[in-house]
């Protein structure tokens, strides 16, 4: 669960944003209240999914290319 909260949290996220102004729609007496809440907590979540992806992008900046060793040369050896 844990590997696939990682892989696609940003996507969960996006849902979650999304589904928020739908809310009102659907219910149309939720207290603002909530909303406000709703909002923090999204917007506290996006910033932890932000830099989740900036890590994982960092950590791959410092890897090799798998096609690293074709442009050397070095295939086969």
């Amino acid at each position: 669960m844990n590997d696939f909260i990682s892989k696609h949290g940003v996507r969960i996220y996006s849902v979650l944003a999304a589904l928020v102004p739908a809310l009102v729609l659907v219910w149309p007496k939720v207290p603002w209240e909530a909303l406000v809440l709703a909002s923090a907590g999204l917007l506290g979540a996006g910033a932890v999914a932000a830099s989740h992806e900036d890590t994982k992008t960092l950590k791959a900046l410092y890897e090799d290319s798998p096609f690293e060793a074709e442009l050397r040369g070095d295939v086969g050896k």
